[in-house]
């Protein structure tokens, strides 16, 4: 039954392209004309004549094209979420970047204050030691070129203080410039060690 439907199916077909073989021609619109109801009694008598492998076949193939097409649209939709993922995951990265370099930037500039802070505290103290030392001196040489004995001895003296108290002074404020300006370089040199290693960081995301 099954080999008689195929041979049938076989002969159906055969007339099929007979009919287009001899067809007339349209040569204007490169047609051809075909007697539209035996053609349609043929396609009818094909449908019928198709065996249950054949249409087996077909739902087969169907149904693959359907797999394919569910694929395709599942593949487009995890490509696009994971798109859309990494974009949120790059901007929350260039967002924390962004962050640290501004609480790193806050962190310098407080370190910059409070370095300049007690510096300016150290240069004060410095001064009003100095200031102190001086008073003292003099006080002190004023008392003795009071006294009209030692008068010689009291300037000379009065001279060698004053003299030995502004080298102290000097020095005093020396030292304290010196300790300030190591404060301000190890300030500067860490502000500035946080900023690049935040800014490689920020290049590094900015990159991806």
């Amino acid at each position: 039954m099954a080999s008689s439907k195929r041979l049938m199916t076989f002969e159906l077909l055969e007339r099929m392209s007979k009919m287009i073989e001899e067809a007339k021609t349209i040569p204007i619109y490169n047609r051809i004309m075909l007697e539209k109801e035996e053609f349609t009694s043929l396609m009818r008598r094909l449908n019928e004549t198709v065996p249950p492998d054949m249409q087996s076949a077909r739902a087969i193939i169907d149904q693959e094209e359907r797999i394919l097409d569910d694929s395709q649209k599942i593949a487009e939709e995890t490509t696009s979420r994971a798109n859309s993922e990494a974009k949120a995951t790059v901007a929350n990265a260039k967002a924390q970047a962004d962050a640290m370099v501004t609480d790193a930037q806050n962190r310098a500039n407080e370190t910059v204050r409070n370095a300049t802070d007690q510096a300016n505290a150290m240069v004060a103290d410095a001064q009003a030691r100095a200031n102190a030392m001086i008073a003292d001196a003099q006080a002190r040489a004023q008392q003795m070129v009071a006294e009209s004995e030692i008068v010689a001895r009291a300037q000379a003296e009065a001279q060698e203080m004053l003299e030995s108290a502004h080298r102290d002074c000097e020095e005093f404020t020396a030292r304290a410039h010196d300790a300030v300006n190591q404060m301000l370089e190890q300030a500067d040199m860490y502000m500035t060690q946080q900023l690049d290693s935040l800014r490689a960081t920020r290049e590094q995301f900015a990159n991806q």
